[in-house]
C-alpha cells in the first residue's frame, strides 16, 4: 500500500499530467513512453517505475520518471527529472551519458512500545546515469541504466525497462 507521501507525490502527477495532455496529444509522435524496474542497493529493495523520453535536440533528450520501490518498513520513492545525451555511435545500440535532479521522498515506520510511528522526509539529490539502448528505430526497445543518485544516502540503481513510440 503507498504511504501518505508516496500518494501526495501520485495524486501530483495525476493534477499535472491533467494540463500537460493537450500539450502531450499534440506532440506524443515525438514522445515516447516508459516502464522500468531494477533494484536499489543500499536499501536493498526492488522498485518500479514510469517515464517519458522527449527530446530536446537530436542527441539529446529529456527523461523524467519516477520509481517506486519496495522497502520493508516505511514507503520509498523518487522522482527524478534526468536528461541524457546519446554518444553519437555506429551501432545498432543506443548508449548515453546523463544526470539530473532527484527529489526522494521517505517515510521511515518505527515501532515505539505499542505503536507504530513514521517520519516524513523529503530530499534532493543529484543523478549520474549511463545506459545501454537496444532495437535502435524499433517501436519497442529494452534498455539496461546504472544510476548513482547523490544525497545523504547515497544509492546505485541498476534498471531494466522498455521505450515504446
Amino acid at each position: 500500500m503507498l504511504g501518505k507521501t508516496t500518494g501526495r507525490v501520485v495524486w501530483m502527477l495525476a493534477v499535472t499530467g491533467l494540463f500537460l495532455v493537450p500539450a502531450l496529444a499534440e506532440a506524443q509522435r515525438d514522445i515516447d513512453l516508459g516502464v522500468r524496474g531494477g533494484l536499489y542497493s543500499d536499501a536493498e529493495a526492488g522498485f518500479v517505475g514510469f517515464e517519458l523520453l522527449v527530446p530536446i535536440t537530436r542527441s539529446w533528450y529529456f527523461n523524467p520518471n519516477y520509481e517506486y520501490v519496495f522497502v520493508d518498513d516505511g514507503d520509498l520513492s523518487t522522482l527524478n527529472l534526468d536528461a541524457h545525451y546519446d554518444l553519437p555511435i555506429r551501432s545498432p545500440f543506443y548508449v548515453w551519458l546523463g544526470g539530473g535532479l532527484a527529489v526522494i521522498f521517505a517515510e521511515d515506520e518505527f515501532r515505539r512500545g505499542r505503536r507504530i510511528e513514521t517520519e516524513d522526509d523529503t530530499e534532493i539529490g543529484a543523478n549520474l546515469l549511463a545506459g545501454l539502448g537496444f532495437g535502435k528505430g524499433q517501436a519497442i526497445r529494452p534498455y539496461v541504466q546504472g544510476k548513482f543518485i547523490i544525497a545523504d544516502e547515497t544509492e546505485a540503481v541498476i534498471a531494466v525497462g522498455l521505450r515504446f513510440f
